[in-house]
């Protein structure tokens, strides 16, 4: 069964299983969050330093989520590296 995260761009089911692993199960519960958070969570429960790439993603899904989204090239998950 398909997450609702996967509706995100950027997310697919590896993403969406990072995300759940990390507390954040549901796009509701991205709301309003903070990426970098998001990524210490992930590296914390893998017990290791997860690839910045996700990161980015993180920025990507948290943006989407709430709506700050305002640039089409900003739905690419690569252009939000630092």
């Amino acid at each position: 069964m398909k997450s609702e995260l996967e509706q995100i761009p950027g997310i697919g089911k590896n993403m969406a299983k990072h995300l759940i692993n990390a507390g954040y199960p549901t796009i509701a519960l991205l709301k309003g969050q903070n990426a970098e958070e998001i990524y210490f969570k992930d590296c914390r429960f893998q017990n290791m330093q997860v690839d910045r790439c996700a990161l980015y993603v993180y920025r990507l899904a948290v943006a989407y989520v709430n709506g700050t989204i305002t640039d089409p090239e900003k739905l690419k998950w690569w252009n939000w590296k630092d």
